[in-house]
């Protein structure tokens, strides 16, 4: 029963969506003249019953042949030239039309009309607004964690490519609410804007955000307006995508200027060891907290370049939340962890060596995580 209703499902689509079609339209409208015309012409010429005279048009525009065919020479004329003026037009037609049927929107449709079934039923997943280069890369990897995932584009080859994946897709434009209500927005869980058009991902990002307050919205920018903009307009994470790429280039050209320090100091002394490392030229990274149970150290980006970023941690550490959670990691880790430190002079290397070492909180230089564990807590993975 189900899949003949699935069966009826699916002609139904198709049948409502080939009436959108320009080719179908005209097509209609040319059969319907042809008819009107045929059945007006044996009226007339044959003197034949309306219902007869559209019988016998029918007929002769299928190429069946009529039961009664034309007895007077007009009626025999008009025949020979609604055969010549339909039948040859109407096959052509017909073929333009399944044509235009299999390679244009309509198959998309029906493909979407089918997941929206099942869009309606899906609850907390992720919608990707964008099958690009960047979307395709983030729905591949939301799926690989076992999300379900939903993605919107106005593109319909792209759209076409999402379903072949085995995506749900939406065809459409992410700053039209009707779309964004179609991939489910206010039932997901989470939306990613990678559009390539600031202004776009900017648009709908007020719009995600009306229909959906408490949905987690994560854009891409390619400029820092972008990003500001973005911010402004409601998304929670914003990523530069030129600053991203640029980022990881810089990685890789100030690495010999890189190294990593592993300390055991005290919350209370982090301070003091900032200080210390950028007063004397380095700029710390991040850092990593070494915990016994662990197979890798518990890493958190910082960048802290200045003195004023050292007073602002300091102040973002006396919030009430921030600190139990640093408590309770110096306790986990026993007040050990590391640091990744970039210097712009290779001599400023040594004077942040030393100056930890006189703070007598330096364990080593270039610690690997089964190295601290071995050599501080006798341990090993």
């Amino acid at each position: 029963m189900r899949a003949k209703v699935r069966a009826l499902r699916y002609v139904w689509s198709f049948l409502k969506e080939a009436a959108d079609v320009p080719t179908v339209k005209y097509a209609v409208l040319y059969v319907a003249s042809l008819l009107i015309l045929g059945t007006l012409g044996f009226w007339w010429l044959e003197d034949r019953p309306p219902v007869d005279a559209f019988y016998t048009t029918v007929l002769i525009l299928t190429g069946v042949g009529c039961a009664s065919p034309p007895q007077t020479p007009a009626g025999k004329v008009f025949t020979i030239g609604l055969l010549a003026v339909g039948l040859g037009a109407l096959i052509h037609i017909i073929s333009r039309v399944f044509g235009a049927l299999m390679r244009g929107d309509v198959l998309l449709r029906i493909k979407e009309s089918d997941a929206m079934a099942r869009i309606e039923r899906l609850r907390d997943h992720v919608i990707v607004c964008g099958f690009g280069h960047e979307g395709r890369e983030i729905a591949e990897n939301l799926r690989e964690h076992g999300f379900d995932v939903v993605v919107i584009d106005k593109d319909p080859e792209k759209c076409d490519e999402a379903f072949r994946k085995g995506y749900l897709a939406v065809q459409g434009d992410v700053t039209s609410e009707r779309t964004l209500k179609k991939a489910g927005v206010e039932r997901s869980q989470a939306v990613a804007l990678v559009t390539g058009s600031d202004e776009t991902n900017v648009f709908a990002c007020v719009l995600v955000r009306d229909l959906n307050p408490d949905v987690w919205i994560v854009a891409a920018a390619k400029s820092r307006t972008g990003v500001r903009t973005l911010k402004r307009a409601g998304a929670d994470e914003v990523v530069n995508i030129y600053e991203a790429a640029g980022t990881t280039i810089a990685d890789r050209l100030i690495e010999p200027l890189s190294f990593t320090v592993t300390v055991r100091h005290s919350l209370e002394e982090t301070r003091e060891e900032m200080l210390r490392i950028v007063r004397n030229g380095g700029i710390v990274v991040d850092v990593r907290y070494h915990i016994p149970s662990l197979p890798e150290p518990l890493k958190k980006e910082l960048w802290i370049e200045s003195e004023e970023d050292v007073e602002s941690r300091h102040e973002l550490h006396r919030e009430t939340r921030t600190r139990r959670a640093l408590e309770r990691l110096h306790e986990m880790s026993k007040d050990v962890h590391s640091h990744k430190i970039v210097v712009r002079r290779e001599e400023d290397r040594e004077k942040i060596i030393e100056a930890l070492e006189s703070m007598g909180c330096l364990i080593g230089v270039d610690m690997t995580h089964e190295e601290v564990l071995k050599e501080v807590f006798g341990t090993e993975i």
